[in-house]
């Protein structure tokens, strides 16, 4: 069963190049202005915060960590949802011909 075992060359013959990574694994380490840059760059009208993340090689939940704590420095308050208000309770138009139509014919028969 020698053979089974895996081998660097390939069907050629001639040998793959194998990069071995040692030491620990760091996280990246960001600047101010490189978060200042990319959370800008998110803000900008039209921006995909998803796309931004992507090309800047961030991950969007941290982009997004980023901008909240943005807004909140800036003492802006993004409510999640916006309360509407109802200003008239008028009765729908289909509602009033209706009882319209009915005053109208009352009492005629065909």
């Amino acid at each position: 069963m020698v053979d089974a075992m895996l081998d660097a060359r390939q069907e050629g013959g001639s040998y793959r190049r194998i990069e071995v990574i040692t030491g620990q694994r760091r996280r990246r380490r960001w600047t101010a202005q490189e978060k200042a840059r990319i959370v800008a760059e998110s803000f900008e009208e039209g921006a995909n915060i998803s796309e931004v993340a992507r090309r800047n090689g961030v991950v969007r939940g941290l982009l997004t960590v980023w901008r909240h704590k943005v807004a909140a420095a800036a003492g802006v308050n993004a409510p999640g949802f916006v309360p509407i208000r109802i200003a008239s309770r008028a009765a729908p138009r289909w509602h009033a011909s209706r009882a319209a139509l009915r005053r109208r014919t009352r009492g005629c028969r065909r």
